[in-house]
């Protein structure tokens, strides 16, 4: 596929490689062809620096060489895969340190079966040279003593041969996969045990939709309820309830992988593109249970962040924060793209994510004790950092707190408007109407909250800002 699109792309200026508006002829286009034929996005892009409506390319060589999951001398190269190859003075490049001075003399290209594809900024076209031809005229034509060095792809240690038989793993829980018309099962390997529902997958590019989901009607295994962890966590259970019911109708193991977060989880849905909050939270406090290794052998928490540890030693650290969201958010790019590597193609590796994240959920109480500890945390913390400092919620209902908290949980509303319905004549209402585009959401909170209303466990509470707690 890479060799295909690097064949085609041999003879072309850059306007007919870049979709956006970067096609300067006296500018440098070696590390935005490149990463236009790699799917490098991060950090500063080609649409970020000239504007466009299509998927921005990184411009910045020494950025990439940053990223790449190992680097080396061009001697260390692997030789049974694709990799970037790098040509700067020796004296301006730390390989252990994975950094490269930002001097006008590097360029960058990309080797398949020995040959160089790169962009030539005299001929202002893609070439295809040797090695020996690539090392031999930048020696001559740069100043000082260059050096070769090679860089994995950024992202390539990200993908996973998926076995779908689930023979493929040793020492894992591996899973057999398999798809009837538009829906995906999975089988614990070697285990007797029962097939269970992994989602559906739906296509719909009029919603920007692609990926895998799970029926309401289909939903089943453990849920989350309240009154089970009331002892542990006290009356945030029930704020929890309240945005679980919303969310998930509080099933532990539910998945979705089709929206822009590109993966969710959960009875609470944490999304994965979020840094420091979220699913990622999850995922660190997983790596203290002792299945983790067997559920997820690829990753590992080195000094405190999750890491993608592949069989060569490659290291990529997931947690890496990179402006390639709308607008260009911050997001964890990176743990995206391990959990659901195709954003418009429903993938093997994001349904082999979802089905190993549904059985633990489904087969291990630990496990889902773990979800609501990192759940609660991460609501008590918003409640006294964020939520009270905008709205001044010391007194207030636990009703408003909560239904609040679903509010920017979801995302679903601003500050300014969830202001003007704190200030409205019946603020509640108010609130779980702020945004009629969500009609199923605010009667599913109707019906939580009333329920729980009557059964006496809300709305006899107010939050006590001054211990972050309900009182």
């Amino acid at each position: 596929m890479l060799k295909q699109q690097l064949e085609a792309a041999v003879g072309k200026p850059i306007q007919e490689i870049c979709d956006n508006n970067f096609h300067d002829a006296n500018s440098n286009h070696c590390a935005h062809f490149v990463s236009h034929m790699t799917d490098l996005t991060f950090d500063f892009n080609c649409k970020s620096f000239h504007g466009g409506n299509n998927p921005g390319a990184n411009i910045r060589v020494h950025e990439i060489f940053a990223q790449c999951p190992k680097v080396g001398t061009i001697q260390e190269a692997p030789s049974d895969r694709p990799f970037l190859l790098f040509v700067i003075q020796k004296s301006s490049v730390n390989i252990a340190q994975k950094r490269m001075e930002n001097i006008p003399q590097k360029h960058i290209g990309v080797v398949v079966d020995d040959l160089v594809y790169h962009y030539s900024n005299s001929q202002d076209k893609v070439v295809k040279w040797t090695i020996p031809k690539f090392e031999e005229t930048f020696q001559r034509v740069y100043d000082g003593d260059q050096g070769l060095f090679y860089g994995l792809i950024p992202g390539s240690d990200l993908l996973l041969d998926i076995d779908v038989t689930g023979t493929s793993i040793q020492d894992t829980k591996a899973f057999q996969l398999e798809k009837r018309s538009n829906q995906w099962f999975a089988t614990l390997a070697d285990d007797n045990s029962a097939e269970f529902y992994v989602g559906n997958e739906i296509n719909r590019p009029s919603s920007k939709f692609f990926g895998i989901f799970q029926k309401v009607s289909l939903y089943s295994g453990p849920r989350f309820k309240a009154t089970d962890y009331e002892n542990a966590i006290d009356h945030w259970a029930y704020l929890l309830e309240i945005s679980g019911h919303c969310e998930s109708k509080n099933h532990f193991n539910v998945i979705n992988t089709y929206d822009r977060a590109k993966f969710t989880f959960g009875f609470s849905q944490m999304a994965a593109h979020t840094p420091n909050d979220n699913l990622i939270l999850l995922f660190r406090r997983l790596t203290e249970h002792p299945e983790f290794e067997k559920y997820f052998p690829e990753l590992k928490l080195i000094n405190g962040t999750l890491h993608r540890v592949d069989e060569n030693g490659s290291v990529t650290n997931l947690e890496t924060v990179m402006n390639t969201g709308p607008n260009r958010a911050r997001q964890l790019q990176l743990f995206m793209n391990f959990l659901n590597p195709l954003r418009k193609n429903i993938d093997e590796q994001e349904v082999l994510h979802a089905a190993r994240l549904i059985h633990w959920s489904n087969n291990d109480k630990q496990m889902r004790d773990m979800q609501v500890a990192v759940t609660n945390e991460i609501l008590q913390r918003k409640m006294s950092k964020v939520y009270h400092k905008r709205y001044d919620l010391d007194g207030e209902s636990d009703i408003i707190c909560a239904v609040i908290a679903d509010i920017h949980h979801q995302g679903r509303a601003s500050v300014k408007r969830v202001k003007i319905a704190l200030n409205s004549g019946d603020r509640l209402n108010a609130l779980i109407d702020i945004n009629p585009n969500f009609t199923t959401r605010s009667k599913d909170l109707r019906d939580v909250i009333k329920k729980l209303q009557d059964a006496g466990k809300i709305g006899n509470k107010v939050y006590s800002a001054a211990i972050n707690e309900f009182t």
